[in-house]
């Protein structure tokens, strides 16, 4: 079987010009009616303000994998893949410093089982790490994760954020 060289080329130049969109995963760990949030630390972004365990798509990891493995980094936690359900998905525009910015596909888990002791395992990123009731949220919680958790109990699946001022 011969290859098409040429056919390779034009793929792979046009892969490479293809927009490529970030993808990240997030935890909503709820137990008793309260929700595991964790405030940013000296990261640039957000600092802080309250987000819940979150963190990127490596390559070649499946979502599922991802959330696991960040639950773990930042919390100390083990979650199953089979306790964990997808609750909500969110396109956002990232605002970064400097007026910077970039599109990402927010993807949220929701788990209510888990084993491990929650520890902050981060706390060069993560100052605070512990349960708040869902009902009284802290005042400085990250707007966006505000939106997905309020969308989480509507059972909303699918939000757009940040788009618009």
């Amino acid at each position: 079987m011969q290859i098409n060289t040429e056919f390779l080329s034009v793929f792979a130049q046009k892969e490479i010009n293809r927009f490529k969109m970030k993808t990240g995963v997030f935890l909503f760990l709820v137990k008793d009616n309260n929700i595991l949030l964790l405030r940013r630390y000296k990261t640039g972004i957000d600092d802080g303000n309250y987000v819940v365990p979150m963190g990127g798509v490596d390559a070649n990891e499946t979502l599922v994998s991802a959330i696991v493995r960040e639950a773990y980094e930042e919390a100390n936690i083990i979650i199953k893949p089979e306790d964990l359900s997808m609750c909500h998905l969110m396109h956002r525009l990232h605002p970064m410093p400097q007026n910077l910015s970039f599109q990402q596909i927010d993807v949220f888990f929701y788990a209510q089982n888990y084993t491990g002791t929650i520890e902050n395992k981060e706390p060069h990123k993560c100052d605070e790490l512990k349960f708040y009731p869902l009902d009284n949220l802290p005042e400085n919680i990250a707007p966006f994760i505000l939106y997905a958790i309020k969308a989480m109990q509507k059972q909303q699946i699918f939000s757009e954020f940040g788009w618009t001022k």
